[in-house]
C-alpha cells in the first residue's frame, strides 16, 4: 500500500510541476501578446486560460463505462488526464496570434523541449505505475475475500470488486434443475439496447457529483406518516376461544418463502372462518411454473420452525385461533386422501370466497375430522371478508412471524455491513432482526459517523421468467435459440398454447407493460431519479440471466453493487446454503431495512410482502419505488431522441405516480397495501 500512496504522491507532484511549468508559459507569452500589441496595433490578444474552470470540464470527459468495482478514486485521476487534457487543449488557440511572437514561442519551446517531453514521459511512467499498483491491490483485495475472511475483517469494509453475478445453470437441461445455478465460465460481450441513453445519464451522473444536492426519493409523501401500526391493539370486548372445534386443518404451502408466508397467515384466517384448529404449516418444494397436480409428488423441505419461531408464533395467535404443533395420535394414521379429505389447488379456485370454503371444505371438516389443504397458493381472496378475518391476517404477517435467530443474526450482520453502523435505526430493524442490533452505538464513532444510506433493488431477471414472458432482450440469435430450448425444456404447456393462438410481437409485449426490466433499464431509471453514482445498491436474487454481461450496462453507472454473497463469508453462508427459503429470508431483510426499495416487477411476492412491511413499520420514512413498466416502455422507444432533462422528468413523474398515499382498495392484496382500518390507524 505505501507504494501505491507514493506513486500516487509523485503523481500529484508530476501534475503541480507541470502546472508551475505552464502557468510560466502562459505568463511569458501574455507578455510578449502585450509588447506585440505595442509594436502593431492590430495584433491580436491570445486566449487567456482560466484554470478555474479545468475541474468543471474535466468531469464532462468521463468515459461511458467503469469496469472497476467499487474504486472511489477513479474519478480523480480521470479528472487529472482530463485537466491534462484541456491544458494542451488551451495552449493550442494560442498559435493564432501573429508572428511577432511565435517567433519567441519557437524560441522558447527549442531551449525547453527536453524538459517538457521529460515531464511528461514520467507522468507517463507514474501513470501506468499507479494503474499496475491499484489492480495489483484489488486482486489482493479479492484473495482476502477467500474463506479463510473473519467476521472482523469485513466490520467496516465493503468489498465490490468483482460481485459473483450468477447465471441460470442448465437453460436446456432436464426439468427440475432450474433453481441450479452458476457463474458464467465465458466471458461474453457486454448487451446493451439503450447506449445512447447509457451515455447521457453518465454524463448527468458526473455533473451530479460536483453538487450537494441529494435525490427526493429517499423520503416519503408526508402524508405517509400519519398512518401508524395497529393489527395488535386489544378489542374492547374479546370474544374469546369458541369452546368445541370443528376439527384440524393441516395445511402444506408450496412455492418460495414469501408465498408460503401468505398461506400460513391465510390459513389463519381460514382456521377462524371455519372455527377449525391450525396445525402449523408445513412447506412443500415446488417449482410455481410446474403442473400442480406434481404437488403430491415432492418431498417436503422444511418445517415451520425452520424459518420461523414456533413458540412466539403460538402466543401472539393464541387469543385468536387455536394452534397445535401436530396432529393428535388418533388422527395420524388416517389415510387422509383415502377418506377425502385432501384438498389440492385444483380443487378450489383462486381468490375463492369464504362461500366457497363453507360449502366444500366445512362439510369434510366435520364428516372426518380434518382436512389437508395442498399447494393453498392464493387460494383465499381479500374481498369480501369480514373485518375480523382481515385483521387476523395482518396481526399475523405484521407481528406473529418472526425468523428465527440465525436468520435474524445474518440478517443484522448484512445490515452492519451495509450501513457500517452497529444500531438499530428504526422500527423496521427491530421487528425484523431482534435484539442483534442494539437500541444504541456500540461505539463512539458511530454516533459521530452515523450510518450509510443504501438502496436495496429485487431485480427480476431470472431465465425462467424471461422465458416465459416471451420478450425480446437484445441478446441476438444466441439469446432467442437459448430461451426457446428453456421453454421447450420447462414449459411445455405454453408451447402447445402458442401453437393455437395468434403470435405477438415482442415490440407489442413491451409496449403493453408485460416485459421484465433488464438491469440496464433498472440502472437508467435510478439515474433519472437523482440517485448518485456512489450509491450503494443492495442486489436481491442475484440470479441474473446472462450474468456480467448482463450486468455491465447497471455496474458501469452504479458501481457499489452488494448481494448477500459478497457482505457475508462463505462460513456465514454455510448454514443456508441449501435451504433457498432461508436465503430469501436474508434477502427479505435487507430489502425490507433499506433506506430505499425498488422493485422492477410489482407482481412479485416478495417485493409485494416487502413494500408492505415497509409501509406498515416504517413511519413514513421507507419509500419504495415501483417502475410502471408500460409507460416506461413509451419512454424508451424514445431512446434515439429524448433529451435526458426530459427522461428525467417523466422517470419521476412515473415514480411518482406509484408513491401515492391510498387506502387499500377494494380486492387488493392487504399484505401489500395494509393502510385500511383492519391493520393500521390513521392519525391527525
Amino acid at each position: 500500500m505505501c507504494c501505491c500512496c507514493c506513486s500516487w504522491v509523485w503523481w500529484q507532484v508530476a501534475v503541480a510541476d507541470m502546472n508551475l511549468r505552464l502557468q510560466a508559459l502562459l505568463r511569458f507569452e501574455r507578455g510578449d501578446a502585450i509588447m506585440g500589441k505595442q509594436g502593431s496595433p492590430r495584433s491580436p490578444r491570445p486566449d487567456v486560460v482560466n484554470v478555474k474552470d479545468y475541474h468543471t470540464r474535466s468531469l464532462e470527459c468521463l468515459p461511458g463505462s467503469d469496469p472497476i468495482l467499487g474504486r472511489r478514486g477513479d474519478n480523480n485521476w480521470k479528472t487529472k488526464v482530463a485537466l491534462l487534457h484541456d491544458l494542451k487543449h488551451e495552449y493550442g488557440k494560442l498559435g493564432s496570434c501573429k508572428a511577432v511572437y511565435v517567433g519567441k514561442r519557437h524560441l522558447w519551446f527549442r531551449k525547453h523541449v527536453k524538459s517538457i517531453v521529460f515531464m511528461f514521459a514520467l507522468m507517463g511512467s507514474l501513470f501506468l505505475l499507479d494503474s499496475f499498483m491499484v489492480s495489483l491491490f484489488d486482486s489482493i483485495n479479492l484473495q482476502n475475500s477467500s474463506p479463510s475472511r473473519t467476521s472482523s475483517d469485513l466490520k467496516h469494509t465493503i468489498h465490490c470488486i468483482d460481485i459473483p453475478i450468477l447465471l441460470s445453470a442448465n437453460i436446456a437441461g432436464e426439468p427440475g434443475t432450474s433453481g441450479r445455478t452458476a457463474v458464467a465460465n465465458e466471458e461474453e460481450p457486454p448487451v446493451q439496447m439503450y447506449g445512447r441513453l447509457q451515455n447521457l445519464a453518465y454524463s448527468a451522473l458526473a455533473e451530479k457529483e460536483l453538487k450537494q444536492e441529494p435525490s427526493n426519493f429517499w423520503e416519503e409523501p408526508w402524508k405517509a406518516s400519519l398512518w401508524k401500526p395497529c393489527a395488535d391493539r386489544k378489542e374492547s370486548e374479546k370474544s374469546g376461544q369458541p369452546e368445541k372445534s370443528n376439527g384440524y386443518i393441516m395445511v402444506s404451502a408450496n412455492g418460495g418463502l414469501n408465498q408460503q408466508r401468505v398461506a400460513i397467515c391465510n390459513a389463519v384466517a381460514l382456521a377462524s372462518l371455519l372455527n377449525a384448529t391450525l396445525v402449523l404449516p408445513r412447506f412443500l418444494y415446488s417449482n410455481v411454473w410446474k403442473d400442480p397436480s406434481l404437488l403430491h409428488e415432492l418431498p417436503f423441505l422444511s418445517q415451520f420452525g425452520d424459518i420461523y419461531q414456533e413458540e412466539y408464533f403460538v402466543n401472539v395467535m393464541k387469543d385468536e385461533v387455536n394452534l397445535v404443533k401436530d396432529l393428535p395420535s388418533h388422527l395420524k394414521s388416517l389415510d387422509i386422501e383415502a377418506i377425502g379429505s385432501l384438498i389440492t389447488d385444483a380443487d378450489i379456485v383462486k381468490e375463492a370466497k369464504p362461500i366457497d370454503y363453507l360449502t366444500k371444505v366445512l362439510p369434510l371438516l366435520l364428516q372426518n375430522g380434518v382436512v389437508h389443504l395442498l399447494g393453498f397458493g392464493n387460494r383465499l381472496g381479500f374481498d369480501p371478508l369480514p373485518s375480523r378475518l382481515q385483521k387476523l391476517r395482518c396481526k399475523c404477517n405484521f407481528h406473529a412471524l418472526k425468523f428465527v435467530p440465525k436468520i435474524q443474526e445474518a440478517g443484522s450482520l448484512l445490515i452492519r455491513r451495509i450501513r457500517k453502523y452497529d444500531t438499530a435505526q428504526r422500527m423496521l430493524d427491530k421487528q425484523l432482526v431482534g435484539e442483534f442490533l442494539p437500541g444504541s452505538p456500540s461505539k463512539k464513532h458511530d454516533s459521530e459517523r452515523g450510518p450509510s444510506k443504501y438502496l436495496a433493488l429485487h431485480l427480476r431477471f431470472e431465465v425462467d421468467m424471461i422465458a416465459y414472458s416471451l420478450c425480446d432482450f437484445g441478446g441476438g440469435e444466441k439469446e432467442k435459440r437459448e430461451l426457446q430450448a428453456y421453454r421447450e425444456s420447462h414449459f411445455p404447456l405454453l408451447i402447445e398454447r402458442l401453437k393455437h393462438s395468434k403470435p405477438v410481437s415482442s415490440s407489442e409485449l413491451r409496449n403493453l407493460g408485460r416485459c421484465p426490466l433488464t438491469p440496464e433499464e433498472a440502472a437508467l431509471v435510478l439515474a433519472g431519479l437523482g440517485f448518485k453514482r456512489g450509491t450503494y445498491i443492495y442486489l436481491a436474487s442475484s440470479r441474473i440471466y446472462g450474468g456480467k454481461s448482463r450486468m455491465h450496462s447497471f455496474t458501469s453507472l452504479y458501481p457499489n453493487l452488494v448481494t448477500k454473497e459478497t457482505l457475508l463469508t462463505p462460513s456465514e453462508l454455510a448454514p443456508f446454503r441449501n435451504f433457498s427459503s432461508q436465503l430469501a429470508a436474508l434477502d427479505f431483510i435487507a430489502c425490507a431495512t433499506a433506506d430505499v426499495f425498488a422493485m422492477t416487477d410489482s407482481g412479485s411476492q416478495l417485493s409485494s410482502l416487502v413494500s408492505g412491511f415497509r409501509t406498515y413499520y416504517g413511519g413514513g420514512h421507507a419509500p419504495t419505488l415501483r417502475p410502471n413498466k408500460k409507460m416506461l416502455a413509451a419512454i424508451l422507444s424514445e431512446n434515439s431522441t429524448i433529451g435526458w432533462k426530459s427522461f428525467e422528468d417523466r422517470a419521476r413523474k412515473m415514480i411518482e405516480e406509484g408513491q401515492s398515499v391510498l387506502i387499500r382498495g377494494f380486492g387488493r392484496s392487504i399484505y401489500r397495501q395494509p393502510r385500511c382500518p383492519e391493520c393500521m390507524c390513521k392519525t391527525n
